[in-house]
């Protein structure tokens, strides 16, 4: 498991933007978190980013699918045609129940992808997983390396 150092959010409601920051604050703090309100801004922060394969070391995208702008699904394809990008684990955070969507998302290289909890908890524990199933930790909160011998 690698560290996490940074985390894009891409989330047009401001309601959800700032639960998920108190989230992600909780059950990783230390993790720095930049926003973005639709799908053209991510993509104009994440060109920013990926000119140093050094900037996009240690990053992961909470991505929206339904953004202005730029949907999560063009984002995503976007993301995948960038060779600086192709590695960056994305995790789908969305308010969309249909299957088609999940299958869609996962095709154009998503890690992971969760339907939007009606619950601080259940976000919490969403988090969670998110950092399991992307391979990433926050910083300080990486397991233990066994000794050398």
């Amino acid at each position: 498991m690698s560290g996490l150092s940074w985390i894009l959010l891409v989330e047009d409601e401001a309601d959800q933007r700032t639960l998920i920051r108190e989230a992600l604050d909780r059950v990783a703090p230390g993790v720095t978190l930049h926003s973005a309100v639709d799908g053209a801004e991510a993509m104009g922060w994440l060109r920013r980013r990926a000119r140093s394969p050094m900037e996009v070391r240690g990053g992961l995208v909470i991505l929206d699918l339904g953004l202005p702008r730029a949907s999560g699904f063009q984002v995503l394809e976007w993301m995948r045609e960038m060779p600086p990008l192709v590695r960056l684990p994305v995790v789908v955070l969305t308010a969309s129940e249909n299957p088609v969507d999940a299958d869609h998302a996962f095709n154009l290289g998503a890690r992971g992808y969760f339907q939007k909890p009606a619950d601080f908890r259940r976000y919490l524990e969403i988090f969670r997983r998110v950092f399991r199933v992307t391979g990433r930790a926050p910083l300080g909160h990486l397991p233990a390396s066994p000794p050398v011998a």
